[in-house]
């Protein structure tokens, strides 16, 4: 194909200028809970109101470790080999079939991970797990409706019983996003990159922070990836050690994969697989989420907490999650995508549904992700919790999007069939966006 021509061009012509290979100090692939401490929090100056880092989080992360504390829960560590994860997941209602796995050597966890022993991502709507074999601690990431991102780092000594401390100085060395380029709000990533079998970044110059407008062949290079993807390459499963063994790649090889067995053993992992569907999802959760964040802080610093009829700043606050929320930026399937781990019936089954089984869950994965493009996030906790001037604006934009207003962004995509289809599911499950 054209495009991965191009791409492999480039890669050669990198690897022939900068053989020299590049590892541990590349930032982001696959969600980074990563290293080096952060003297003092930006956010301290620059967004005294949130209070990051010294407000307790009110996260379901943070309501678990009460229950475990106060003895209300108790997690069990003969379920499987990892000791506490499966038990934790099951706790926080997160499925095993979400499981991604990342053999790049980023996160704290970069001396255990390689080809051979990646790093394995779990997540619902809220909470992000990371399990590295060989790691006595788990890596959380958990969505505070105000704050945001905040991380964890959870002891899993079947000893003394599971806890967890708050990280907000590693972890944001990557995840503060001043020090690369979000926008100055914590956030989560997904990257992709070239990546040798050890684990190690062969070049910087070659990666990306992907998001749902990145092709999907310049995605998941340093991920293992299981399913189908009909004609449409990508970068996941692909091991580049030098530049002998790039010029020996067959890019219609390591694709459409319903199994990793020729790549790594995954006895120590909850299931054989990294969902490609499961890898869209998450692609879009994390635009969504770090757009949601971004308002919040924003919102709350210019708006001061109080009331404002400037629709203009108004506009400008909450452009970018009305983009992200109506996935305005996606970049179009070419093919169709079929995952083999169950989490595309997982996803689909947790609503909210009408009576007549609709839901914006509903995937499509022919030529988008969604079958409805307006997030299912639109139900999250972060929304509500939203500044009401804020959260009003943004609901009165939603409507005039699905009523076709002049004054409303245009979506091409969205038709008439998806803005009524839109409207009737919002109608049965959160009607107080279309009052």
């Amino acid at each position: 194909m054209p495009t991965m021509r191009i791409i492999f061009m480039k890669i050669q012509s990198v690897i022939r200028n900068h053989g020299v290979r590049l590892s541990a100090l590349w930032l982001s692939v696959g969600l980074l809970f990563c290293g080096a401490a952060q003297a003092q929090l930006t956010y301290d100056s620059e967004y005294p109101a949130l209070g990051y880092g010294k407000v307790a989080p009110h996260d379901r992360f943070s309501a678990l470790l009460q229950d475990l504390q106060s003895g209300a829960l108790k997690l069990d560590a003969s379920i499987d080999g990892s000791v506490y994860l499966a038990s934790l997941l099951q706790a926080l209602d997160i499925d095993p079939s979400s499981q991604v796995l990342v053999f790049s050597k980023t996160s704290l966890k970069q001396r255990f991970i390689s080809g051979d022993n990646p790093r394995a991502l779990y997540f619902n709507d809220e909470i992000y797990v990371g399990y590295t074999p060989g790691s006595r601690t788990l890596e959380v990431a958990a969505l505070d409706p105000v704050q945001g991102a905040v991380f964890f780092d959870f002891q899993q000594d079947v000893a003394t019983g599971p806890s967890a401390t708050q990280e907000t100085g590693r972890c944001l060395r990557c995840h503060d996003s001043y020090s690369m380029t979000g926008g100055g709000v914590p956030r989560l990533m997904l990257s992709s990159g070239l990546v040798a079998h050890d684990g190690n970044i062969v070049s910087h110059e070659i990666s990306e922070i992907t998001t749902t407008a990145t092709p999907i062949a310049r995605r998941w290079g340093g991920l293992y990836v299981t399913g189908t993807s009909g004609t449409q390459p990508h970068m996941g499963n692909l091991f580049v050690e030098n530049q002998d063994s790039l010029a020996a790649i067959d890019t219609t090889t390591w694709g459409n994969r319903t199994s990793l067995d020729e790549f790594v053993q995954l006895g120590a992992y909850l299931r054989p697989t990294s969902d490609i569907v499961a890898l869209l999802v998450l692609e879009h959760q994390l635009e969504v989420q770090n757009a949601l964040t971004r308002l919040s802080f924003e919102s709350r610093t210019q708006l001061g907490g109080g009331e404002t009829q400037d629709a203009k700043l108004l506009d400008e606050l909450t452009t970018p999650l009305l983009d992200a929320l109506f996935m305005a930026h996606e970049a179009p399937l070419g093919d169709k995508i079929e995952g083999t781990s169950g989490y595309t019936e997982w996803f689909e089954s947790q609503g909210p549904s009408t009576a007549d089984g609709r839901s914006l869950r509903e995937l499509d994965l022919q030529t988008r992700t969604f079958h409805y493009p307006l997030s299912y996030l639109i139900y999250s906790p972060a929304i509500d919790a939203l500044p009401e001037a804020v959260r009003l604006h943004l609901f009165s934009r939603i409507r005039a999007v699905l009523q076709d207003a002049p004054s409303a962004p245009d979506y091409p995509f969205l038709n008439a069939d998806l803005r009524g289809g839109i409207s009737a599911i919002l109608r049965e499950t959160k009607p107080e966006i279309l009052q």
